[in-house]
């Protein structure tokens, strides 16, 4: 039987790939000198700065001058989570920065009334912000709310604070649980102008829909995000053949 047997370049990928894992690197964290590297794992320098530059190339790592090639800065999005993206950017880190890209009042169409079960024409709130990480632009969402819910919501900064934290301290909104869907498309040339992406680049589309406590729909939302970026994370739970049982 014959064994596979990587090209050298793939090769020094997994021993890179490996070595971020085995010693839990994080945005920010130095990989070894090329000279170490190359001792490490038999590899020449060229065979290794290839690799490099293909990780980096897919926004794995990032060269910065001076100080060598560092773990580049990835938002992780677990689905399972209801948590703002302030508080993602916390949590992991990150400096984050909101740009409003538009704010206005729309009419729900079939879609939309469906969505949020509420009659068509009724007004909306329609709120498009472009997210940054350490001054990377990784995703753009565009949020729906009912204006009855929350009347003179443009009075409030939606740049510099939460907009979850606007919701439940001003109008006593508490979001308590919601759904999400991800899936795969294509970039358009608003999108990608605004990512420092291509038109054509896969993104992350990303649906979900909060709801309060007592299952009043509070927002629903569209997000583009950049894939080499954000990853998308889950939860495994063991679940035992009788919890199916009624």
């Amino acid at each position: 039987m014959q064994t596979y047997t990587p090209r050298p370049r793939e090769y020094a990928q997994e021993c890179i790939e490996a070595y971020i894992l085995t010693h839990d690197l994080r945005a920010g964290d130095s990989l070894p000198p090329e000279r170490d590297m190359c001792a490490m794992w038999g590899l020449n320098r060229s065979t290794l700065r290839s690799a490099i530059a293909r990780l980096t190339a897919a926004g794995r790592l990032v060269s910065v001058q001076g100080s060598g090639t560092r773990i580049a800065p990835r938002f992780r999005r677990t689905l399972q989570d209801l948590q703002s993206f302030s508080d993602y950017a916390a949590s992991g880190g990150f400096t984050a920065e909101t740009r409003l890209l538009s704010f206005s009042t729309v009419e729900c169409d079939k879609h939309l009334a469906r969505r949020f079960r509420r009659v068509l024409g009724e007004k909306l709130y329609r709120i498009s912000r472009l997210r940054m990480l350490n001054d990377t632009p990784v995703l753009i969402e565009t949020a729906y709310i009912p204006v009855e819910l929350a009347p003179h919501l443009e009075e409030h900064d939606l740049v510099n604070g939460s907009l979850f934290a606007v919701l439940e301290e001003v109008y006593g909104l508490r979001l308590d649980h919601g759904e999400e869907k991800a899936s795969i498309t294509l970039a358009n040339a608003e999108e990608a102008a605004h990512l420092h992406i291509r038109p054509g680049d896969a993104v992350f589309w990303i649906v979900s829909r909060t709801d309060a406590p007592d299952g009043t729909t509070v927002e629903y939302c569209r997000t583009v995000a950049r894939g080499d970026v954000v990853e998308m994370a889950g939860v495994l739970r063991w679940r035992s053949g009788e919890e199916d049982e009624p």
